[in-house]
């Protein structure tokens, strides 16, 4: 009965003390090898100071001609001889197409003999007048009569002109429409006409860089058939801002001695505005799209801090804060997305 005793005894210490280790001594265990929940996440930073910055805003533009017209036919004609070349450069003046014009050159020679009848009617009827021999009013009519066709020589002599379709301007040609023997109608466009010497870059701009705008701003600009960035100058302004897009319209020029530029083109254009003086401007990587606007974290007593700002103009690399932040700042610029409002922060580097 003793051994038994002592037995039983020696079984309820041994349960004791394991359960003694699993419930004191393991809990301690596994507290000491808990990370800790909120560990401080390494960032990189930059300081916000004022500084100066030359900014520009990106916009899709077109090439243009400085001059630019579909050459078409005024009259009703037949097409007689085509003395264009297509795509060759013309001079202004030059003959590009000529239509027929037998009829109206017959009825000139017509009126031309008529008319000098009615001259040599009048010099006769002058002499009879200043004799007494007529009336002023006999007179008056044979003169009315050569005055009368005088002037359906003139309309002739300008319907004459209708038919000889000349360049209004230096140019390139386009292609041909037409051939000889075929009839046009007015309006019809025969070829077209582009002054290539200088290119016109026209682009929209939102309107809230209007008071920037400057004629003489450089602009530069790409297009996808030449590899070398191309440099404009603004030339004109828009005076209203459109009421559909609330943009403002820029018109630029290159010279195009080359010729390489071509009309119609899409471009991507950069304008260089004027310089901001004093104001902050951070990197882009410091900022952080909402529904509601733009916000950055600033370091706070070693915790990173959301703060709500409101963005102005921009470069490919920096963004001007207009209101939320101070000269002084210390902002977040990496490990962005692992941080919360009021996260613990080490800074690894400041930039």
């Amino acid at each position: 009965m003793k051994k038994t005793l002592i037995f039983l005894g020696s079984v309820t210490v041994v349960a004791i003390l394991i359960l003694i280790k699993i419930f004191v001594f393991s809990g301690k265990k596994e507290k000491l090898v808990t990370p800790n929940a909120n560990p401080a996440i390494p960032v990189e930073c930059i300081i916000t100071r004022d500084t100066a910055v030359n900014y520009f805003v990106e916009a899709v533009g077109t090439l243009n001609a400085r001059e630019q017209v579909d050459i078409a036919s005024e009259i009703n004609r037949k097409v007689v001889a085509v003395y264009m070349k297509e795509g060759a450069f013309v001079k202004a003046g030059q003959l590009l197409f000529k239509l027929d014009d037998a009829d109206i050159t017959s009825r000139i020679n017509k009126l031309s003999i008529q008319e000098k009848l009615a001259e040599a009617n009048e010099s006769r009827e002058k002499v009879l007048l200043s004799k007494g021999g007529i009336s002023q009013e006999r007179f008056d009519e044979v003169a009315n009569l050569r005055q009368t066709l005088q002037a359906e020589i003139e309309v002739l002599k300008v319907d004459l002109a209708k038919t000889e379709i000349r360049a209004p301007f230096s140019g390139k040609t386009g292609l041909r429409n037409t051939s000889i023997g075929a009839l046009v109608s007015p309006g019809f466009v025969l070829t077209s006409i582009q002054d290539v010497s200088c290119i016109l870059i026209d682009f929209s701009i939102p309107e809230r860089y209007a008071r920037n705008l400057r004629v003489g701003s450089p602009v530069t600009f790409r297009i996808d058939y030449l590899p070398d960035l191309q440099s404009a100058e603004v030339i004109a302004v828009e005076p209203t801002v459109d009421r559909k897009t609330r943009t403002l319209l820029i018109r630029a020029s290159i010279q195009n001695k080359d010729a390489n530029l071509v009309p119609g083109t899409s471009a991507k254009v950069s304008l260089t505005l004027d310089e901001q003086s004093v104001s902050l401007f951070v990197p882009t990587t410091a900022m952080i799209p909402s529904i509601k606007g733009y916000s950055v974290f600033r370091i706070n007593g070693g915790k990173a801090s959301a703060t709500t700002v409101k963005a102005g103009l921009r470069t490919p690399d920096f963004v001007q804060i207009l209101e939320g932040l101070h000269a002084g700042d210390t902002l977040v610029t990496t490990n962005l997305l692992r941080i919360k409002n009021g996260s613990p922060v080490i800074i690894k580097k400041i930039n």
